[in-house]
């Protein structure tokens, strides 16, 4: 399946389109930033951002609730690794992952999720 790229914030390139690998990068970037709750049809897609948002935050929590999104997507058959790095003062959540897909490829990727709301 094709579909539009994003960029780096998250907004579409309308003029290019990705697919495979890439596609599913992309999907798994867009649940991490998604919030759960946040989607009108389905409260449970996205990232429980709650684990984060806590004033002693819980590094197996927030493990958990980071494996628990990338599971939502059906193409990942495995999580291999997930880290962050959580910056208070700037407000800013950097995620990176690493997953096996049902095919046998290994994808991963990082992205920056902004917390203005903390």
């Amino acid at each position: 399946m094709h579909t539009f790229k994003y960029d780096r914030n998250g907004d579409w390139i309308i003029n290019e389109l990705v697919h495979g690998d890439a596609q599913l990068i992309q999907n798994l970037e867009h649940l991490l930033r998604t919030r759960a709750g946040e989607w009108l049809f389905n409260d449970f897609h996205g990232f429980r951002r709650e684990v984060i948002e806590q004033k002693l935050p819980n590094r197996k929590q927030i493990v958990q609730a980071m494996h628990d999104c990338l599971y939502q997507e059906p193409r990942v058959k495995e999580v291999l690794h997930v880290d962050y790095e959580f910056d208070r003062v700037r407000r800013n959540l950097a995620i990176s992952f690493k997953a096996r897909t049902n095919n046998g490829h290994e994808v991963g990727g990082a992205i920056d999720v902004n917390l203005k709301w903390i």
